[in-house]
């Protein structure tokens, strides 16, 4: 039975939950836990075998005739406050690592919990097991002069403490070999122990200094690292949440300028509104050592899913600089908070690899019309895959929301055939021009994503939340507008990579780099459309390099919304019965007030202005409204369902003053499945800034 998207995530959030958390599960497993990798005892203590398990990457193997190559190692030490914790934990970034080549290594240490001990006897572990690895270098096949010790929170400290405080040393260890790595990779680390002058603001609400002392077996500051700064340190990444009230961001801040100060190479990668643990994809609500919460909602997993990969990729881009790893990595990520990369493109991009044949569609309002960001994919698109013929769907039609996107899905796009990607904007119309409400703004955009899928299972998409002033003053305030907000839950309910520009040039304005000016404005210019460009070519590539599908599932999960425009269309025009009064042709535009777009001016379309003009027709599905012009003349609609109350329907938009506005409205976006009865009269009354009461419909629309 194939495995739904939506439970196919859930299910990856557990595995990883189980893997990192020590709590009462694990206290009920036997030790040490069962782990895929060579198992060593690098240390016999008071009676306990303390293991480490080695990965060994497929360079460091001898292979038939080829002497292997000495790899560069990383040895990750487990969070949980020197109390709890499991070497699990870290298995994540060190199977990648052992994919580009490092000899990865996750190691036990002594914790209070299993062994009674202070931190003090934590850190002599970690140094033994630095010191251990590098005496048994020959036999690991790795380099001694390039070992990395990296960890989280408590195992954090731990590895810092290799490198800063190597004079915490275990009785009987061969302190001829050195326990000091060549380099630190530090999750939200613990650097100070011990308050330092002039700095506030380092202790987190569940570690403060007092507290700490308890655990430590020694005065604190001869285990805080902070307090052992010096030149010829190690180089250093540290990965940090600005919302982590456990080791609060300005101890590692101080610690990143003092480590500079001193000469040392030390780099903070800041996480915007991440937790402590937030690498990890653990639940921030649970310790080691409590209960787990409630399984979190998608929103939650997708978000420590993309703090997760952010900081592996950050990783990998460190080590690389060191020269430790070669090539591209392989990340599915693009180190951009703004910028989600999720699946629905691998097989789309194999596709274009391997097929003499793909096409591409761009779905959207102005900015997908305009000659602005999308030829430029196009030209990146036929330049990466010069061996494929592209067929390029140009669907963007100016002013229209995602209501009206969903409805015209199948005639604009799908009637070219199947789709292998979609790239698709709404969020600057529904927001600006349709008003949407929550709901409606999921509608459309929940609707174009089902579609498509049911047309091609095998389709990838990438959605894009482009920018108008009120947009980007709210991403400056740190929050979304309502459109693009609920475009994003669709994208992560379906797994679709998006593009927050609202939040991107909130950033690129705070860094300098670009204004609302130089962007272009609303309708983005050559800098806005290139800058927009260049993320959606950033994240096919991102996948691209990584090489595998995440996700095997074609099936879709339950929608959102049970009255989301998944079959939307448009009616066929003969069904509709007209009365005296309602013409089906082309208007004679030269005699009506008003400006309007060439692309409609030659279409035929359900016209009229008597009030009281009735038309009707008959529809099977569970919505219906009209696709429409509403010019200076737009009047209103009565509207009756399956003999129902009348209701009435406003065409006037606030852009209808001097253009025959392109909009959708809805008569009822919720009925009960089946046929259905419609009657539409031209009402009498009109808008008061209206100067008729014609109505011009392109089409009525219907849900299935």
């Amino acid at each position: 039975m194939l495995t739904t998207r939506r439970n196919l995530i859930c299910l990856t959030f557990l595995v990883f939950l189980h893997m990192v958390t020590a709590g009462p599960v694990l206290a009920q497993q036997s030790w040490p836990p069962e782990i895929n990798g060579e198992r060593h005892v690098y240390k016999s203590v008071d009676g306990v075998d303390l293991n480490l398990w080695v990965m060994k990457s497929e360079s460091s193997k001898a292979s038939l005739g080829q002497p292997a190559s000495a790899a560069p190692a990383i040895v990750f030490f487990f969070g949980g406050g020197w109390t709890s914790g499991s070497p699990e934990q870290f298995l994540p970034q060190a199977r990648y690592l052992q994919s580009r080549g490092l000899t990865a290594i996750v190691a036990d240490y002594r914790v209070a919990s299993r062994n009674n001990v202070k931190a003090v006897s934590c850190v002599e572990d970690a140094a033994s097991a630095v010191r251990w690895i590098r005496s048994h270098a020959s036999q690991l096949n790795i380099d001694p002069d390039r070992i990395c010790a990296a960890g989280g929170s408590a195992g954090g400290h731990l590895a810092c403490c290799t490198a800063l405080i190597p004079d915490v040393v275990a009785s009987g260890e061969d302190t001829a070999v050195s326990s000091v790595p060549n380099a630190l990779a530090l999750f939200n680390p613990v650097v100070m122990l011990a308050p330092l002058e002039g700095i506030e603001g380092a202790e987190g609400a569940s570690m403060t200094f007092e507290t700490v002392h308890t655990r430590l077996g020694v005065p604190a500051d001869q285990l805080s690292p902070i307090h052992h700064i010096r030149r010829d340190l190690p180089p250093t990444i540290i990965f940090h949440g600005d919302r982590d009230t456990t080791v609060r961001i300005a101890s590692v801040e101080e610690f990143e300028k003092r480590m500079t100060a001193a000469g040392n190479r030390c780099e903070l990668k800041r996480f915007p509104d991440a937790p402590h643990g937030f690498f990890n994809l653990r639940n921030s609500g649970t310790r080691p050592g409590q209960a787990q919460a409630a399984t979190p909602a998608i929103a939650v997993v997708d978000q420590r899913r993309q703090w997760h990969l952010r900081s592996l990729l950050q990783l990998d881009h460190f080590l690389a600089s060191l020269g430790w790893i070669q090539g591209t990595a392989t990340v599915p990520m693009v180190d951009n908070p703004n910028v989600k990369v999720r699946g629905h493109l691998q097989r789309a991009l194999e596709k274009f690899r391997t097929q003499k044949e793909a096409r591409v569609a761009f779905l959207g309002g102005s900015i997908t019309e305009m000659e602005g960001y999308r030829p430029l994919v196009e030209k990146w698109l036929t330049e990466t895959f010069p061996n494929t013929k592209f067929t390029f769907i140009q669907a963007g039609i100016a002013s229209t929301c995602s209501n009206t996107g969903a409805f015209r899905f199948q005639r604009d796009v799908l009637s070219e055939g199947p789709v292998d990607l979609l790239l698709v904007e709404f969020a600057v119309n529904d927001d600006q021009d349709a008003h949407h409400d929550a709901d409606g703004c999921i509608r459309g955009m929940e609707g174009i994503l089902r579609q498509l899928w049911k047309h091609n299972p095998d389709a990838g998409a990438v959605m894009l939340h482009f920018v108008n002033p009120e947009m980007l003053a709210t991403a400056q305030a740190r929050e979304m507008q309502l459109s693009a907000r609920q475009h994003k839950k669709v994208a992560q309910h379906y797994h679709v990579s998006s593009i927050d520009l609202p939040a991107e040039l909130a950033d690129r304005i705070k860094d300098g780099s670009m204004s609302w000016d130089s962007w272009g404005g609303t309708h983005p210019g050559p800098a806005g459309n290139s800058h927009a460009a260049k993320l959606v070519c950033e994240v096919l590539t991102a996948v691209m390099n990584a090489g595998t599908e995440e996700e095997t599932s074609t099936e879709l999960p339950e929608p959102l919304l049970k009255s989301s425009f998944d079959a939307g269309r448009f009616l066929e025009p003969s069904l509709v019965k007209m009365n005296e009064g309602w013409q089906y042709s082309v208007p004679d535009w030269s005699a009506i007030a008003g400006s309007k777009r060439d692309r409609f001016l030659k279409e035929q379309i359900f016209h009229g202005t008597t009030p009281g003009s009735t038309l009707s027709f008959e529809f099977t599905g569970r919505a219906v409204g009209a696709y429409l012009l509403a010019g200076p003349d737009a009047g209103r609609l009565d509207v009756r369902i399956d003999q129902g109350e009348w209701k009435t329907v406003e065409l006037y938009h606030n852009y209808s003053a001097g253009l025959h506005y392109p909009r959708t409205v809805m008569f009822d976006s919720d009925l009960p499945h089946g046929t259905h009865a419609v009657e539409v009269r031209i009402a009498a009354e009109h808008q008061e800034n209206s100067k008729g009461t014609a109505a011009r419909i392109l089409a009525f629309t219907i849900n299935e």
